[in-house]
């Protein structure tokens, strides 16, 4: 039933070799603006990018943005309006973040050296990796789904709460708000299943796990969404894992996503007449 059934068994461990990296080198800038401030800039020696982060109006919360280059910090430094340089030139070219990082709320497990039997699947071999997981299952489901509008998988799930699985799910809430993705959820809950919707803090920030952990003991993840999309139209992959080890692992990660409780970020405030441009 399942594609490329040829099992591998893989030792997964500790003990990398990390090169000791010297400490980054930090700087700060001053400015007038009462919307863009407390500005930032930190980067490795010899580096020719860094990371930026800055302050929106009132908001306590940072905006870091990431892989903004030396030269543009120096510009940014030498630009006579501040927040006009900001909103022209950084607030949407540069990948950003808004809050704690996942490091700072979620401390993974030091890496357990153990032997795993896996198989891969790939584009339209991962449903069936998918359902036959959920087939056998006997005790606990436990679903992580940035995107879910898969009605086939849906229906394996309920057919496992049925004859007495516990099956939850959380799923990114942004992705909620589709109507294929609303009807699944509403057909889940009416059978029972719980569905967490989690939010996540930032304009860009997503739930974007996509793994299952069927009785403590087998994981499937991957790039593979629970949609029909991903099914017929996607290039994907997905990996098998029997382990207990490493099912406990993604079970505290599961049990880990929780969703924001900071604020969105401030909104920008609306261009002022006249000649004090850091305001725009």
């Amino acid at each position: 039933m399942m594609a490329r059934r040829g099992w591998v068994w893989a030792a997964l461990g500790a003990g990398f070799a990390v090169a000791a990296l010297a400490a980054p080198v930090q700087e700060r800038m001053g400015t007038d603006s009462d919307w863009v401030h407390d500005i930032s800039f930190e980067y490795e020696e010899g580096a020719a990018d860094g990371t930026l982060t800055v302050r929106l109006g009132d908001d306590p919360v940072a905006v870091r943005y990431f892989e903004v280059p030396l030269e543009v910090w120096g510009e940014f430094k030498a630009a006579e309006s501040k927040g006009s340089f900001y909103g022209t030139r950084i607030r949407q070219r540069y990948e950003r973040q808004y809050g704690k990082s996942r490091q700072e709320v979620f401390d993974s497990p030091i890496p357990v050296q153990t032997q795993v039997n896996a198989l891969c699947a790939f584009n339209e071999e991962c449903e069936g990796v998918v359902l036959e997981g959920i087939e056998k299952s006997r005790e606990s489901i436990w679903v992580a789904a940035y995107a879910f509008t898969r009605t086939r998988i849906a229906a394996a799930l309920v057919r496992a709460h049925r004859r007495g699985v516990r099956v939850e799910v959380k799923m990114d809430a942004n992705q909620a708000e589709f109507a294929g993705a609303q009807k699944l959820i509403g057909f889940l809950r009416e059978e029972g299943v719980p569905v967490t919707l989690i939010h996540t803090a930032g304009e860009y920030s997503a739930m974007h796990n996509k793994f299952m952990v069927f009785d403590m003991r087998w994981v499937v993840a991957g790039s593979y969404n629970f949609t029909t999309v991903a099914q017929v139209s996607n290039w994907e992959n997905l990996l098998w894992v029997e382990s207990a080890d490493m099912a406990e692992q993604y079970k505290q990660a599961w049990d880990a996503i929780v969703s924001d409780e900071v604020a969105e970020p401030a909104e920008e405030p609306a261009k002022k007449k006249g000649p004090e441009k850091d305001e725009t």
